[in-house]
């Protein structure tokens, strides 16, 4: 398997992501070329401008000395072939509305298949809340009733909570109890990078894992 990355972002603005996001376009060389999902925010095409906008903006603050270059998948667009993408980046918003697309597309085995051939994911809140094994963890955000809570489980069987503050412990560990998972808990300002193989290989800011035998800090 090439060296594939994996990037788990607490969900804040700019600034609090911005050393994960700075070592996310290290990795990419000149020339490289990022499929940009903003699907769970569910905007009108006006808002998705917006949306165009400031990757543009996050894309020129990391990669002045690269020429990188981006796709913005819609929801109405055909899934294009990733062969032809260096790295996805996969922004926040409705994680169940998210995850519903991904389903419906049959994405699934495409970010597997990406992942398996020496890819790149970056997944920001509810883009990185799929990545794990339950969606469940934010089951308020179910506000349509969707259907699907089965992310992508690229994380050795670990929900992702973003958004973290200590005030969410007694949800978390009821959904623990519940699911039978551990929760790798996200602040706004902290982020994860891991290899093809769920390895942590970096960690930024204070990250915690939530088990049946308690709460701690995620450790490398």
């Amino acid at each position: 398997m090439k060296n594939s990355f994996i990037f788990l972002s607490g969900g804040g603005d700019a600034k609090d992501s911005f050393e994960l996001d700075k070592k996310f376009f290290a990795l990419l060389n000149n020339n490289s070329k990022i499929l940009y999902i903003p699907i769970a925010l569910g905007r009108d095409k006006i808002g998705y401008e917006a949306c165009y906008d400031w990757f543009s903006t996050i894309i020129s603050r990391h990669s002045l000395e690269k020429d990188i270059d981006f796709t913005m998948l819609l929801e109405d667009d055909n899934i294009p072939n990733l062969n032809g993408y260096n790295a996805i980046y996969v922004g926040g918003g409705n994680t169940y509305r998210l995850l519903d697309y991904v389903y419906r597309k049959n994405f699934i085995k495409n970010f597997l298949d990406f992942i398996k051939s020496g890819g790149i994911i970056y997944g920001g809140s509810a883009g990185a809340i799929i990545m794990g094994k339950d969606i469940r963890i934010v089951e308020e955000e179910n506000d349509k009733n969707y259907q699907n809570f089965l992310g992508l489980n690229l994380l050795e069987g670990k929900s992702v909570k973003c958004h973290y503050e200590d005030n969410f412990d007694l949800e978390i560990f009821s959904f623990v109890q519940k699911i039978g998972s551990q929760v790798l808990a996200l602040p706004e300002n902290a982020g994860l990078i891991l290899d093809a193989n769920s390895k942590v290989i970096e960690i930024i800011g204070e990250v915690y894992i939530f088990d049946e035998k308690g709460k701690r800090h995620l450790c490398i």
